[in-house]
């Protein structure tokens, strides 16, 4: 297992970790060396990523969002943009009828990231559509900034969507790109949809896996990053055979 105090990567060490109060900074550091465990054991250990966290903001969330799991889950997660992203920044959507991108998550202002940022500057919670998000991602990371670093995006929803045809073009646009997608359906509703994206006809490779989450709080650390982690090696080694350009 390597170090958490990696020499590329913000650390304890860096002035900017003190915007996290020593409760946070311990949760940050027990997480990211859980995470290096399954990374280790997965050889994604050298791995590089640009991390991007797609999130539901329709109705049905909004209680996650008030009782602290949006926060919480955005501080379980941010490892991964630590290990994988050369900035150490992970870039944030929300997206519900329409989708708005928000300000990177980062060391300077995860510990209070839905308080300050996202409370401040998101508007009503509306219906849900993936699209409009999967549309901008791929626009930016395929379009506008292209790059041989894979684009990893983490996508939570806690319900069906009400463009499913769009969504799917979507999807099989991103193909020939190098950008995968890890669709995780939350609570106790099933997720057919999701289901077929995972295994959807018409892609280039493929470029999704999708997993379901039923309680973000139950479910250890170990095994989320597990989770996360699934059919990832494999989309990577998969494009590089497609002839996707990828590092």
């Amino acid at each position: 297992m390597f170090s958490f105090f990696k020499k590329a990567d913000p650390t304890v060490s860096d002035p900017d970790f003190g915007m996290l109060d020593t409760e946070k900074k311990q949760k940050l550091e027990d997480c990211t060396r859980k995470l290096d465990v399954i990374l280790e054991k997965k050889h994604l250990h050298n791995t590089r990523a640009r991390v991007v966290f797609v999130l539901d903001h329709s109705g049905s969330m909004r209680t996650l969002y008030q009782n602290g799991t949006v926060q919480d889950t955005l501080e379980r997660i941010f490892p991964v943009a630590m290990r994988f992203d050369d900035d150490g920044e992970m870039q944030f959507y929300l997206f519900d009828t329409d989708y708005q991108e928000l300000d990177p998550v980062s060391l300077k202002n995860l510990g209070s990231y839905t308080e300050h940022v996202i409370f401040k500057k998101m508007g009503k919670y509306g219906q849900t559509r993936y699209a409009p998000a999967m549309n901008t991602i791929l626009h930016r990371y395929a379009e506008k900034d292209p790059s041989h670093t894979p684009t990893f995006v983490i996508f939570i929803t806690d319900g069906d969507n009400s463009d499913k045809a769009a969504a799917k073009k979507s999807l099989i646009a991103a193909s020939q790109y190098n950008i995968f997608w890890k669709f995780i359906g939350i609570g106790k509703e099933a997720f057919p949809f999701l289901e077929k994206l995972d295994d959807l006809d018409g892609r280039r490779v493929d470029n999704a896996n999708y997993i379901s989450i039923p309680d973000l709080n139950a479910i250890k650390d170990e095994t989320l990053y597990e989770r996360l982690m699934e059919e990832y090696d494999d989309w990577r080694h998969a494009a590089k055979r497609a002839g996707i350009p990828m590092k």
